[in-house]
């Protein structure tokens, strides 16, 4: 923007004329959005000056246009200019007291701190803004609400992202905190509410001890008043407090609670409210702390859910609770909610029902608890009288009903018993509440929602109540979809929601494996209500009727085969609403053009032998038919596989006589270059090949070339249908046209990797086929495969043999190992079953009874090693002396990929056999085993535990294995190698509840350190698993201090690795040991301690070295620390873990960057701890500055003492706002800040600057 420009609009933005002043000021909005450099400093100043003055314009558009731009500017002026900007604006507020022309100013507030906060860098300009924020607010006490309202909002902005630089100025901290204290007992809701979200922001944003303090003075308040309404606003403060941050008013809960708890039966109105919102607040955030006084919480929820003082629900007023309840749903559908305008107790209620249901969810109670007695509150409030309270309740139980159904996936937990029992009670008080209030929509709506969580949870927990049920659904899907002239949007809106929700009940009721009479009973009377609502011209309401129609077919079709229901009677009505299915396959709409076409695949495949044969052949054409294009081939011809994909009702001929056109269809589909379009195309080829070859016979030949095609487009990761495909047509293909293609296609396969399981099966399927149909092609496929393999190999090898630079690892092609190994056993299985033979390893065999010697050797000897490990992993191999002699043979090799392969095969051979596996384990620790034999032998061991225990889970097996490796490892007197600790976890992860203990009282009973430390790698090994099962984490928090208790072990190496177990736990599995700190921090902080008997001095010529062998158990100390003040915030103790920060400052510069992150992620919520210890602290950090450097240090020691030297005053400068705001001072702290901060003080004072100015 040029200059003449800005002046030109800011001269207009003058003008008396109010249309050249909206204009100019429009004009200015566009250039400021389109501005992307920010001004210069005069050009900033005249520009907000003039848009602040457009705030109190006389016309309302140009204030606003006045708003838009300042949020535009902001962001393009300096940091003095937006504060003196917001000076401005809030002097105006101020100087204009009680009038409402202050509200376009504290609008523009609003939108400037919202603005400026988006911008990460810019916290110091928001921090500014605090100190015209708060002056004005504490000299205007007067002022608008809902000016209030806005300007809190902007402080509200400032305190969340810039609350640590306004905790640098304790002046504004105090007024601020005076502000707010004297705004939460305002007058007006609005500003009330404002005020005590502020408060909250205050607390958890500002660190420092200022935030401690109002927290104290928050608290000490609350005790002190007497007043129930000061009372009430200071405890909303503390829930919003507690959401935030709960770790905050830990200490208070209990006080709370103890004073409370009895107010929820003495209380007025207000009081009832606000102390269930505080313990539904305390039961989510602190559910722990409130665990001991849980049954006077529930009976405090309890009590406010009877609350209804004005109202006597007795016998004579008990609700109708007869079976009439559907005579209403056709009438009117008016949003009208009962409300009894004179009576407000209704909110008492609702409190009890939301602090339920936190009760619920919070895991106090066991899930048949939850549905024993809660369910059974919930049940007999749905009498409520008040609609949101009713609709709040039906909501809740239905929430509660979903909760317990997810977490209780076994049949033990008792939950489905206790619903089955509840279920005809509720069902009764829902159809009564639908009855005696047939204007609540919400209720009926909210009635099947309940009704679909209960059959989720059991199927056929209805069926008892189902004649009561149907004609509240029928009545519901009988409504018109408009009833006139006088129809509102809203009620019709209404009517289609509820519809939705009926839909989806009956979408959930047919997912359900047998039919009852009443069951069909139900089905027969609502069948109608589907088929009416498949044309309905309502949004979404076709679609959820096909959908759910779906889903009544494939139950009509298990009933038919389980011949407990006569089908035949839905059999016009299915072929009526098929009829209606095709009509509608060409619409616009995606969802329902979707769901028709899978209730005809789904028709064709459940049910298509009781449909007529015409109906069936009509609907699988239009299967078939791609209107609107190829874009929707993806869905159709989906649901032309799902109709005929075996297995299927729909009669075979049939399916034959439509294949030709179908080809056709497809033939073009096969060339496109979207993958969902192919991925069908080959699916649809795939299925028809089920039907024999007749059905591809004539288009085998040309369908394989396009399939080829589409492989040579990826090579690398084929997709799995196209593979798929290949075998289903394989045997419709000709010899010669195999035979033609065979080296072409076998050089892409051999590029293929195999990334998952499926594509695993299809290439393993492709290469089966091939071996059953062309037997007399299995040698040159054979040849074709080891051909391949050989020339990738013997690339590798080049590639490894060429390669100069010894830190470049060529890796060994695996993958192509893999693909080669697995292709070759599945040609041979295929061709095994054509000629009905057992499978058999004489061909791989021959490949291992070989001694390589050549490049090409080694080749052959990896495949068939590989080849017969896959075999022996499927049971094909039989046992053999003699073949496992010739692996452990190639264990020995001098080639270190044949050793590699050898070890895999020789375990996996061994796992298949575990009687084997003994004399496995003794030759691989025999005495004269060493070097790489002793290696391979040991992985073969690991691989065979891993097959027998992983994956066989053979526990008799198991308990031998473990007896001989542990029995080795308590007499060896070698060293114990790793791979047998690996071996151990598998035990242990595998059969937890056995080998967990048994592995923990291994490492607590060992008395030599070698065999300790073993069997401590083997619990890391365990705890490093990220997907241990519940029984494994249950086992591992039973021994973990057992376990860690080595932490204090008078050998350094076990201490070092106990803590590195402990880092371990703690990273992934913080859980497990929370209730169990206690107990081993004393140990862990410990080994903080610097152990001046691990310090020794070696002479290295002239110079003397200090070695510190305790450094590096230190350092993992402090990791643990770290990782625990992370993962665990407020769970070490604070006098352990000061004085563990004190001692860290002055240790190694690797730990001491460890404490500086500690300090970084406590000190908003420890400020008061460092507070405490400043002094001690600026001690430790003098010791580090003053070392000294040698005056011969070389370069890299003068490198490293800038580093420590610039690490330390990271110290200071995080702690800089906490010093500030500590009272009384630490003077020994501002003392060596201000020599640091000196500019004579040299690298220190430049490292300050730096620092403070990144922060």
């Amino acid at each position: 923007m040029s200059n003449i420009t800005l002046d030109g609009l800011l001269v207009k933005l003058r003008d008396p004329d109010q249309d050249l002043r909206a204009m100019a000021a429009s004009d200015l909005l566009d250039l400021l959005k389109k501005l992307d450099i920010s001004f210069m400093k005069d050009d900033g100043k005249q520009c907000m000056t003039a848009l602040v003055k457009l705030l109190y314009d006389s016309q309302s558009h140009v204030q606003n246009l006045g708003m838009d731009c300042l949020g535009q500017a902001v962001c393009l002026v300096d940091a003095e200019t937006t504060k003196e900007a917001v000076s401005s604006i809030c002097y105006e507020i101020q100087k204009r007291g009680t009038s409402a022309e202050s509200t376009a100013l504290s609008v523009a507030l609003r939108v400037m701190s919202g603005r400026i906060s988006e911008d990460a860098d810019a916290k110091k300009v928001l921090g500014s803004l605090a100190v015209p924020i708060a002056s004005m607010l504490s000299n205007s006490p007067d002022m608008p609400s809902d000016v209030a309202v806005d300007v809190f909002a902007a402080l509200s902005d400032v305190l969340m992202h810039a609350g640590a630089q306004v905790a640098t100025d304790p002046e504004v901290v105090n007024q601020i905190q005076d502000v707010l204290l004297r705004f939460i007992s305002h007058s007006n809701l609005s500003v009330r509410r404002r005020a005590i979200a502020v408060l909250g922001a205050f607390v958890l944003h500002v660190p420092g001890e200022q935030s401690e303090k109002a927290l104290a003075i928050i608290f000490q308040r609350y005790e002190a008043c007497n007043r129930a309404s000061e009372k009430c606003i200071l405890l909303r403060v503390l829930v919003t407090i507690a959401r935030q941050c709960p770790e905050r008013v830990t200490k208070i809960v209990p006080s709370i609670i103890d004073r409370e708890i009895n107010l929820t039966e003495e209380g007025d109105r207000e009081e009832r409210m606000t102390v269930l919102l505080v313990f539904e607040t305390f039961v989510q955030h602190c559910t722990e702390l409130v665990a001991p006084r849980r049954n006077e919480i529930y009976t405090c929820a309890v009590e406010a859910l009877k609350y209804d003082p004005n109202y006597n629900y007795d016998d004579e007023d008990a609700m109708d609770t007869g079976s009439e309840a559907g005579d209403d749903f056709g009438d009117e559908y008016e949003d009208d909610i009962y409300e009894d305008d004179e009576d407000d107790t209704w909110d008492v209620r609702l409190s009890g029902v939301k602090l339920l249901a936190a009760i619920a969810k919070s895991g106090l109670y066991s899930p048949r608890d939850v549905a024993q007695h809660i369910g059974t509150v919930l049940i007999a409030s749905f009498r409520e009288r008040e609609d949101v309270v009713r609709a709040e309740i039906l909501a809740t139980y239905a929430t509660v009903i979903g909760a317990l159904r997810e977490s209780t996936t076994d049949s033990a937990s008792g939950v489905a018993e206790v619903l089955q029992q509840q279920a005809p009670e509720a069902v009764t008080l829902i159809l009564a509440a639908i009855k005696n209030y047939p204007r609540s929509t919400e209720t009926k709506q909210l009635a099947f929602s309940v009704f679909a969580q209960l059959v989720l949870a059991k199927y056929n927990i209805l069926d008892g109540s189902l004649s009561d049920i149907t004609p509240v659904v029928t009545a519901a899907l009988s409504a018109d979809d408009t009833s006139g002239t006088l129809q509102t949007a809203s009620s019709s809106l209404v009517k289609t929601n509820l519809k939705l929700d009926v839909l989806e009940f009956l979408r959930v009721f047919v997912q359900r494996s047998s039919v009852s009479d009443s069951a069909a009973e139900f089905l027969i009377a609502t069948k109608d209500g589907l088929r009416e609502n498949a044309s309905s011209k309502a949004f979404q309401v076709p679609s959820a009727s096909f959908t759910a129609a779906a889903g009544l077919i494939g139950l009509l079709s298990n009933a038919a085969h389980q011949s407990s229901m006569d089908v035949a009677q839905f059999v016009p009505w299915t072929e009526d609403m098929a009829q209606c299915a095709a009509s509608l396959t060409g619409t616009d709409d995606q969802d329902l053009r979707s769901s028709v076409n899978v209730f005809i695949g789904t028709v064709l495949q459940k049910f298509g032998d009781h449909i007529s044969a015409p109906t069936a052949q009509q609907l699988l054409i239009i299967l078939t038919e791609l209107k609107g294009g190829i874009v929707h081939a993806p869905a159709v011809l989906g649901a032309f596989v799902q109709a005929i994909s075996q297995p299927t009702a729909l009669p075979r001929e049939i399916v034959v006589a439509v294949a030709p056109s179908v080809l056709q269809v497809i033939d073009p589909l096969l060339r496109q270059s979207s993958a969902p379009v192919v991925t069908v195309a080959l699916n649809v080829v795939k299925a028809l090949a089920g039907y024999g070859t007749e059905t591809l016979a004539s288009a085998g030949d040309h369908i394989l070339t396009n399939i080829i095609a589409i492989i040579s487009k990826s090579p690398e990761s084929p997709p799995a249908s196209a593979l798929h495909a290949f075998a289903a047509v394989c045997p419709t293909v000709s010899e010669e046209n195999m035979r033609s293609v065979t080296a072409n296609l076998l050089k892409l396969l051999s590029a293929t990797t195999v990334y998952d399981g499926q594509s695993a099966e299809a290439l393993g399927e492709l290469f089966e086929t091939v071996g059953r149909s062309f037997p007399g092609l299995m040698d040159s496929w054979k040849d074709g495969i080891i051909e391949n393999w050989s020339q990738t190999h013997a690339r590798y090898y080049k590639q490894r043999k060429d390669s100069s630079n010894e830190a470049i690892q060529v890796p060994f092609p695996t993958a192509m190992l893999t693909n080669a190994a697995k292709s070759i056993n599945s040609l041979y299985t295929g061709f095994y079953k054509a000629q009905g033979q057992q499978w058999t390893s004489e061909f791989l065999e021959s490949l291992v009874f070989t001694s390589p010697r050549s490049t090409a050797d080694i080749a052959l000897v990896c495949l068939g090693l590989r080849a017969l490990g896959y075999a022996a992993a499927q049971g094909w191999l039989a046992q053999s002396d003699q073949l496992a002699a010739q692996l452990d043979a190639h264990i020995k090799s001098k080639h270190d990929d044949v050793r590699d392969e050898a070890a895999a095969a020789l375990g996996k051979y061994v796992g298949s056999y575990p009687g084997m596996f003994a004399a496995l384990f003794a030759s691989a620790t025999e005495s004269g085993s060493e070097g790489a034999s002793a290696s391979g032998r040991l992985q073969a061991v690991n691989v065979a535990v891993d097959q027998i225990v992983g994956t066989g889970h053979d526990k008799a097996s198991a308990d031998a294995m473990w007896a001989q490796i542990t029995a080795y490892a308590q007499s060896s007197q070698g060293p114990l190698p790793d791979v047998l600790a690996q071996s151990l976890a598998t035990f242990a992860v595998t059969f937890p509840q056995v080998f967990i203990p048994a592995l923990a009282e291994h490492v607590s009973s060992s008395s030599d350190a070698k065999t300790k430390a073993f069997y401590i790698t083997a619990f890391r090994t365990v705890l490093a698993d990220r997907h241990l099962s519940a029984e494994c984490d249950a086992e591992l928090k039973n021994v973990l201090p057992q376990v860690l208790a080595s932490i204090d072990d008078e050998s350094i190496t076990i201490r070092r690795l106990s803590l590195l177990a402990l880092f371990t736990v703690i990273q992934s599995k913080a859980a497990l040991i929370k209730d169990a700190v206690s107990t081993i921090e004393p140990a862990l902080f410990r080994q903080t301690v610097v152990n001046e008997s691990l310090i020794r001095i070696i002479n290295m010529g002239p110079v003397k070295k200090r070695i510190d062998d305790g450094l590096d158990a230190r350092r993992c100390a402090f990791q643990c620390v770290h990782m625990l003040v992370r993962m665990l915030p407020g769970a070490a103790n604070t006098d352990l873990l000061a004085e563990s920060i004190v001692r860290g400052i002055a240790d190694d510069h690797d730990i001491r960057l460890l404490v500086l992150q500690i300090i970084h992620e406590t000190v908003s919520t420890q400020a008061h701890m460092y507070a405490e210890r400043l002094n001690e602290i600026a001690e430790s950090v003098r010791k580090v500055q003053a070392t000294k450097l040698s005056a011969k240090a070389v370069t890299q020691e003068i490198e490293k003492h800038h580093t420590i030297l610039k690490s330390s005053v990271s110290v200071l400068v995080a702690l800089e706002p906490v010093a500030k705001a500590a009272t009384p001072p630490s003077a020994e702290f501002d003392k060596l800040l201000t020599e640091v901060m000196d500019s004579s003080n040299g690298l220190l004072s430049v490292y300050y600057k730096e620092l403070t100015s990144q922060s």
